[in-house]
């Protein structure tokens, strides 16, 4: 990892309508600007902090990707969530102040780094910088609700239709296109997220490109049939409102 000095800020970054400054005015804005200008690169494979490390940042993603890893209790890891840019992490473990997961950079990325104190001291004087830390202990607890309704009760082409359409919005919301997905994730990653075996989840994207519905070269995506995708990813909930 290495810091790079600030060349841009909050209100000028094409992120801040998904980051730190959304929902916030000018005046705001420059004050969480003032607490975000510590930026780090960390390259590929490298972690920028680690299960046990002390919370004291939390982190915005400037451009890149990371995979946020949990241990589990028969020793394993899991992967929780994946992380792009505008999105802001490393909040677990805030309860008692020590980190409960580590984030690995899946290509050079960089984030803005942002103090946990400064920023709680900035929400007990702003309400909507309040807001802003409840949103992101909200987004928190949505991902980690989110993926239990995947793992415990979608059958696999839901899972991975479900994981598809998720990161198709996310991209469009960063002023991407929709249709046209390239994975910076492999496919064993997307299984360790999604409770699946390697094989399973080949097969399915080797299914779905067989209906037409997914055009597919190693991490090169491209959605040709969205509302099918859609179908299949909304099966598993149409089966739970039966009961």
């Amino acid at each position: 990892m290495s810091e790079n000095a600030p060349n841009q800020g909050c209100t000028t970054c094409r992120n801040g309508h998904l980051c730190l400054s959304r929902g916030l005015n000018a005046r705001e804005a420059a004050l969480v600007e003032d607490i975000a200008q510590r930026k780090i690169r960390v390259k590929r494979g490298e972690s920028i902090f680690r299960s046990g490390d002390p919370l004291d940042e939390i982190y915005a993603v400037k451009y890149g990707t990371f995979k946020l890893t949990l241990g589990t209790a028969e020793g394993r890891e899991m992967i929780a969530a994946f992380y792009l840019s505008g999105d802001i992490f490393g909040a677990d473990g805030f309860e008692s102040d020590t980190r409960t997961s580590t984030a690995i950079a899946l290509e050079d990325s960089e984030v803005c780094a942002v103090s946990w104190k400064h920023l709680a001291e900035l929400a007990q004087q702003e309400g909507a910088i309040q807001k802003l830390v409840t949103q992101i202990f909200s987004a928190r607890i949505g991902r980690k609700q989110r993926l239990m309704l995947c793992l415990g009760s979608m059958r696999s082409e839901e899972r991975v239709a479900s994981f598809l359409l998720d990161l198709s919005e996310r991209l469009k919301e960063r002023g991407f296109s929709d249709r046209h997905i390239i994975l910076r994730m492999s496919r064993e990653e997307i299984a360790e997220h999604l409770a699946m075996q390697l094989e399973t989840v080949s097969r399915i994207f080797s299914s779905l490109a067989r209906e037409g519905i997914l055009r597919v070269n190693h991490r090169e995506i491209q959605i040709l049939d969205i509302q099918a995708l859609a179908t299949v990813s909304q099966a598993g909930v149409q089966k739970n409102r039966a009961f």
